[in-house]
């Protein structure tokens, strides 16, 4: 971080570049989005407040992203929470959540992040939009989090204002602090192993006509008791829900694609290379993964979780999925920003098609002081033609899987009616 007299500069970090770049090629829109519905109302004024405080840790939420051809940086632009939140009455909750969970940020002006209530008679709900150049999911539910609990302690402590816990740093932003905690046997992994890319065509693309001005965000749930029968039946198999998510996936796709190989993205957090006691900025953290099994049309729920077991256990332990991270970092660090993000696309080239399981949202750590979150999901960024990503996110053990998509009023019918055929995979409880 840098003053120039009473502005502030953050340097923008390669994962930062790297989701700019994916909005400028249209692969996706670089926004996550979250829904928490709460019982009762919120106080609006405390959570202006604990916005307020985050941005002790993470500064960005109120600062414009500016680039030229040398470099980028995130220049304060004087946002405050009360342009970041609004209030919204409704009589119709889930359709205005969505109505606003779609609108887009932008980056170059600010702010970085939008949340809006969703009031009715009797409860909120938070409707959340925030750029996915900020961080990822595992970052997003870190901020959900911190900011309940400035929330909270807020409320219990009237006319205080400083916190007595530790916020994360947003000097700790870079890719560099999961590399410095790394071994030099494992950086030398990391250094010798080859950048893989599987050729893709039209057979790999689900049949989506698109329209970029119609963006969509499609929601199924899955019941806590249905997803303890999954995790029980994964377990019994030697597997994890991942694997479970994956495999159901997969047997939907085989009767989708015309390929021969089904070749899916799956994000995963690298926050776990950091030690226990070390508290990462809020940021992105995220390698990936990519599974390519065979495609097999009529393929069992059974079959397809075998496969994708032995795929996924022979990269869980790999740090090879790290090497395009070092590659973006190197040609970030050493390359004009100009020529950098002409690089990057050749460096990063995840398939078509993928499935994030963002992992799980505690509502304890979601309460906003005696309000009780009821429900709550994240989701990642709303797909352009042809990628196609759904995200899952589990709360009180219901999974909820959001599909995220710019397209017609036929593509949504024919997502909604896909992510059904999905689910129809998982074994059924009793």
């Amino acid at each position: 971080m840098t003053e120039i007299g009473q502005q502030k500069i953050f340097p923008a970090e390669s994962a930062d570049i790297k989701h700019f770049v994916s909005g400028q090629k249209r692969r996706n829109d670089h926004y996550l989005h979250a829904s928490i519905h709460y019982e009762g109302h919120v106080d609006t004024g405390l959570l202006k407040q604990a916005v307020t405080a985050t941005f002790q840790a993470v500064p960005l939420l109120s600062c414009r992203f500016e680039e030229n051809t040398q470099k980028a940086d995130w220049i304060e632009a004087g946002w405050t929470a009360e342009d970041m939140i609004k209030v919204v009455y409704t009589d119709d909750r889930n359709q205005t959540i969505h109505d606003h969970l779609v609108i887009k940020l932008d980056e170059k002006a600010g702010p970085q992040i939008r949340i809006t209530v969703i009031r009715d008679e009797q409860s909120d709900s938070l409707a959340i939009v925030l750029n996915h150049m900020v961080c990822d999911g595992g970052g997003f539910r870190d901020y959900l989090y911190l900011l309940s609990k400035c929330y909270s302690f807020f409320e219990g402590h009237p006319g205080v204002d400083k916190l007595p816990f530790e916020m994360p740093s947003p000097e700790n932003r870079s890719i560099h602090q999961v590399f410095d905690h790394m071994t030099g046997q494992q950086m030398q992994e990391i250094l010798n192993a080859t950048l893989h890319s599987f050729p893709q065509s039209d057979l790999d693309h689900l049949p989506l006509t698109g329209n970029e001005d119609n963006p969509f965000i499609i929601t199924h749930r899955v019941s806590a008791e249905r997803f303890n029968t999954i995790k029980n039946y994964a377990k019994e198999h030697g597997a994890t829900i991942n694997d479970a998510l994956f495999a159901a996936y997969i047997c939907a796709l085989s009767d989708a694609l015309k390929g021969e190989r089904i070749v899916l993205d799956c994000p995963v957090n690298i926050r776990a290379f950091l030690p226990k006691d070390y508290l990462p900025g809020i940021c992105n953290l995220t390698s990936n993964i990519i599974c390519a099994v065979p495609r097999k049309s009529g393929i069992s729920f059974d079959e397809s979780l075998s496969l994708v077991k032995r795929v996924m256990d022979e990269q869980k332990e790999s740090l090879e999925p790290l090497k395009v991270y070092w590659e973006l970092e190197k040609a970030y660090e050493t390359l004009p920003l100009e020529e950098a993000k002409k690089k990057f696309p050749e460096i990063y080239r995840i398939p078509l098609n993928g499935l994030t399981n963002i992992g799980i949202l505690d509502k304890e750590s979601l309460k906003l002081g005696k309000l009780d979150p009821i429900d709550a999901y994240i989701s990642g960024s709303v797909k352009y033609k042809p990628y196609f990503q759904i995200a899952v996110t589990t709360f009180c053990k219901a999974m909820t899987f959001s599909t995220n998509f710019h397209g017609t009023q036929s593509d949504y019918e024919w997502l909604d009616h896909f992510v059904h055929r999905m689910i129809s995979y998982f074994p059924e409880p009793g």
